[in-house]
C-alpha cells in the first residue's frame, strides 16, 4: 500500500469514526429527550389521579384496586396514603416497583423493590433517574400506571354506583314511607251519591 492510500484510508476511517461518534451522541440526546418525555408524562398522570375527588368510601375503594393490581397488602398501600402520598405518586411507585421486581437480577418481592424505590424517592430524585439508576426505562411503568388508573377509576364507579342505589332506595323507601303515614291520617272519603238521571 502506497503512502497515499495509506494516508486516503486513516482520513476515511476518522471521518466514519467522527460520523458514528455524531451519531452516538445525537442518539443520546433522543434518548434524553425520550426519558424526559416519559417523565412529564408520567407527572401528568400523577397530577390526573392526585385530582380526582376524595371520599373515606373512594379511598378504600382504591387501596383495595391497586393492592389487587400489584399484589401488595391493602395495609402497605394505607401505610403510603397516611405518608401523605398523592393517588399518583402510589400509583407510579407501585409500578415501578413492580417492574424492578420482574426486571432485577436478583429476585426481590415488590414490597422489598416499593422500599427501595421510596428511598431513592426520598433522596429526591425524579422517576426518569430512577428508572436509569435501577437499569430499566419508564415505558413499561408509564403502562403499568396507565392500567392501574383504568383500574382505580373502575373501583370509583364501582363505589358512586353503589351510593346512587342505595341513595335511590333510600328516598324510595322514605317516600312510600311517607305516603303510608299519609294515608293513615287522612280519613276516608265518603262515598259520592248517585245523581239521578245518570
Amino acid at each position: 500500500m502506497t503512502e497515499r492510500n495509506h494516508v486516503l484510508l486513516k482520513m476515511i476511517l476518522g471521518a466514519v469514526i467522527g460520523c458514528m461518534l455524531a451519531v452516538g451522541s445525537a442518539s443520546g440526546v433522543v434518548l434524553a429527550q425520550g426519558t424526559a418525555a416519559e417523565e412529564q408524562n408520567l407527572e401528568k398522570k400523577a397530577t390526573t389521579l392526585n385530582g380526582m375527588p376524595a371520599s373515606p368510601k373512594l379511598d378504600e375503594a382504591r387501596v383495595q384496586a391497586l393492592a389487587k393490581q400489584f399484589n401488595v397488602p391493602e395495609s402497605r398501600i394505607a401505610e403510603l396514603r397516611n405518608q401523605k402520598m398523592g393517588w399518583g405518586e402510589i400509583t407510579i411507585g407501585l409500578a415501578m416497583a413492580e417492574h424492578l421486581a420482574a426486571t432485577s437480577q436478583t429476585p426481590m418481592t415488590t414490597e422489598q423493590a416499593l422500599t427501595k424505590v421510596e428511598q431513592l424517592r426520598g433522596e429526591k430524585m425524579g422517576w426518569g433517574r430512577i428508572a436509569k439508576d435501577l437499569g430499566f426505562k419508564l415505558g413499561p411503568v408509564i403502562s403499568k400506571v396507565e392500567r392501574s388508573e383504568t383500574a382505580v377509576r373502575t373501583a370509583d364507579r364501582e363505589v358512586i354506583a353503589r351510593d346512587d342505589g342505595k341513595s335511590k332506595a333510600d328516598h324510595l323507601e322514605k317516600a312510600s314511607g311517607a305516603e303510608r303515614k299519609d294515608r293513615l291520617d287522612r280519613p276516608e272519603r265518603a262515598a259520592r251519591p248517585e245523581r239521578p238521571g245518570r
